[in-house]
């Protein structure tokens, strides 16, 4: 039994889905331009570059990421205690120049 052509109600032949996905992957492996292949395939087009572009396009859009998140790092405090003459709380990475430079101000001939 022979199977019917589909047409759209504009009077064009339909191409099923498992047709096209034939058609693109010969065209992928057949290294000619768009024009040569749908010359030699008898294709409209403007239809083949509309096909491609639809497929690039949901390549391109995953429908799926995987994605780890981490839990956030609670409050931190780091305490510098000097003896008797000082004592510096740090609560963000941000101090911790700051906190460098004055140490250093502080005791001149000790290295950090």
């Amino acid at each position: 039994m022979m199977s019917r052509a589909k047409f759209s109600s504009s009077g064009r032949q339909r191409t099923d889905a498992a047709k096209r996905e034939r058609l693109l992957a010969e065209f992928d492996r057949s290294g000619l331009s768009a024009a040569e292949f749908v010359r030699r395939h008898r294709l409209n087009y403007t239809t083949f570059c509309g096909w491609r572009q639809r497929r690039d396009q949901s390549r391109a859009l995953p429908g799926f990421v995987q994605v780890e998140v981490t839990p956030e790092a609670g409050p931190v405090e780091l305490v510098i205690e000097l003896g008797g003459q000082a004592r510096m709380r740090l609560h963000s990475e941000t101090q911790m120049a700051l906190a460098a430079r004055l140490l250093e101000h502080l005791h001149p001939s000790r290295t950090c």
